[in-house]
This record gives C-alpha cells, structure tokens and sequence, in this order.
C-alpha cells in the first residue's frame, strides 16, 4: 500500500514537472516575442554549455583576415570560435575544376558567415547543405550563364568562385564582398522559410524596409547617390545583398548618408560591433 502511495506520489511530481516545463517554455517565448517587438532582439544570443574550440593556428587565420573578430572582447571571440567551428562540421565543402579545398577555406567561409549572423541566435542554415567552390568563374546550368557565385535552393548549394570570394576578404572597403552577397540570399531564404525569434525579427524589419525603399522619391534618392551599386536595383533580393555588403565594407558611410536605412539593417540582423 505504501510502495503504491509512493510511486503514485512520484507520478503525480513527474506529471507537474512536465507541466511546469511546458508552461514556462510558452512563457518564455512569449515574454520573449513581447521584448523582441520593442527592442528588435531576443533575450539571449550566444549560450553554449560545451563550446567548440579552434586551434591557434586557425584563431590566427581568422584574425588576420575579419576586423570584425579583431574588435570582439576575448569572451565573444570564444563565441566567434565556437559559430566557426561549428559551421564547418555542418556541411560538406566540394572542389571542383581542380581546386583542392583546405582548411584555411573552410575558416574565411565560415568567418564571413558568422560575422554576417553574429547578433542573431540562428547562425545554422536549413536552406543548402553544400558549399562548392571553383577556381574562378564557371558555367552555371542554373541559368546558363558564367557566374561568380551563386545560392541554388533547388540543389541546396552555395557556389563560389575563390578568386573573387577572397578579393572579397582581401580589398575590405569597395563594398564588394561575393562571400557576404551570396550568404545574404541564403540567410534571407532561411529567415522567410524558418521561424524563430532572431528569423522574425529579421523579417518584420525587412517589411518595414520595403516600406521604406517603395517611397519612389527615397529610391531615387539611393540611386542618385551612387554610394549603392546599379545592381542593388536589379530586384528586392539582390537589393538586401548589396545593402548588407555595404553596411559591412563602409559603415560610416552608409550610416551618414542613409541613416533610417543603416538602423532597419541594423535591426534585421541585431548588430551590435557598428
């Protein structure tokens, strides 16, 4: 009789348990969804329990080539570290046309998307998972034209050619920066099919944006000033791309002649090292 009293006694402390779970994970989700609709972030970005680690061969390399991770306090650099290495464990990376792809490669792709993501919980995406990389330009079956660089959903790829992804890296101010244009599509595509609290944020501030750029006065505007390149014109996507280079190659720039624009940005992507 006692033994039966106690394990009814235990199911009942397991079954509140459980409840008590369940009710505080909607709780926090919707405390978090309230703080995120005023302050356009979520409550926490970076929480690792057993963070991945880099050697210092690697953290050189990375240092070396992203400013970005040069300005991060010792802590947020571990954070950095742990994104990259876990980036690189996440997908398959392919040579093709004779290229050999090494581990330095696999570090700057990485780097460029973790600096790209780094204000935002999410830094996986769903959306590809293959990078493929080219010597220089290649044929594209896609749409039948040579190509730089490209995201393919279809086949779930990234593709770049790695003479004009590391010009990218290596001339950091001429607002060209292939590794950042095409990881911008993939990490719209991600935001628009995934929901989550940093995707969302991402999108709302996307509309607002659209909003913004419709105004047909504010557009002539972006163009006439030549600080965005023609081909930032050529659609919405290609638009955010290019805007996302430039935010990250000349930020003083973008944010003195395009403030209201720099702050939605901004905002889309919780970046907080401008």
């Amino acid at each position: 009789m006692e033994q039966d009293q106690g394990q009814g006694i235990w199911i009942i402390i397991i079954f509140a348990s459980i409840l008590f779970l369940i009710v505080f994970v909607y709780a926090f989700k919707f405390l978090e969804y309230v703080f995120a609709q005023y302050f356009y972030k979520p409550f926490y970005v970076h929480f690792y329990p057993f963070p991945k680690r880099i050697d210092e061969e690697q953290r050189n390399i990375i240092h070396q080539n992203f400013s970005f991770y040069r300005r991060l306090s010792s802590k947020r650099k571990k954070y950095f570290e742990h994104r990259v290495a876990v980036f690189i464990k996440n997908y398959h990376f392919k040579g093709n046309g004779g290229l050999v792809v090494t581990d330095e490669m696999k570090l700057l792709i990485a780097s460029t998307s973790v600096k790209l993501t780094f204000g935002m919980r999410s830094f996986i995406y769903s959306v590809f998972d293959k990078i493929i990389l080219y010597p220089d330009i290649y044929y594209s079956e896609k749409n039948d034209v040579y190509h730089k660089g490209e995201f393919n959903p279809k086949y779930k790829a990234l593709v770049f050619s790695w003479k004009h992804f590391k010009e990218g890296l290596d001339i950091s101010n001429d607002n060209l920066n292939l590794g950042l244009h095409e990881f911008s599509h993939t990490l719209h595509f991600e935001c628009m099919k995934t929901s989550s609290v940093s995707n969302d944020i991402y999108v709302e501030n996307y509309q607002k944006l659209l909003s913004t750029i419709k105004d047909s006065d504010y557009k002539e505007q972006l163009r006439n000033s030549n600080y965005f390149r023609e081909y930032a014109f050529t659609n919405q996507l290609e638009f955010m791309a290019v805007i996302l280079e430039n935010f990250f190659e000349t930020p003083d720039q973008f944010k003195n002649d395009f403030p209201e624009l720099f702050l939605s940005v901004k905002r889309m992507i919780n970046y907080s090292e401008a």
